[in-house]
């Protein structure tokens, strides 16, 4: 149980870091951007995606929020369950 909760101290006074998010324009930058976050020997990760209108924070939040409460407010519509397969990808 002692180590346990050690180990739950020291991950508590782990600090977090920041994160950034840096979108380049194109392949070039791309390249540039990769090769001077290596030579700075800094961690990162390379994701893509094929959705360019990408929310902020806030609004993804908001976005959800309004839809909870559309949920409480009976602004629903019945989806069938062929609809339901087809937008789980069953």
């Amino acid at each position: 149980m002692t180590k346990i909760v050690s180990l739950m101290k020291s991950l508590i006074n782990q600090k977090v870091m920041d994160r950034i998010t840096i979108y380049p324009r194109n392949a070039k930058q791309k390249s540039l951007l990769k090769s001077l976050l290596e030579e700075m020997k800094v961690r990162f990760e390379i994701a893509t995606t094929k959705d360019e209108a990408l929310l902020s924070e806030r609004d993804f939040f908001a976005k959800i929020d309004k839809s909870i409460n559309q949920a409480e407010n009976g602004n629903t519509k019945p989806l069938s369950k062929e609809k339901q397969k087809e937008f789980l990808g069953l």
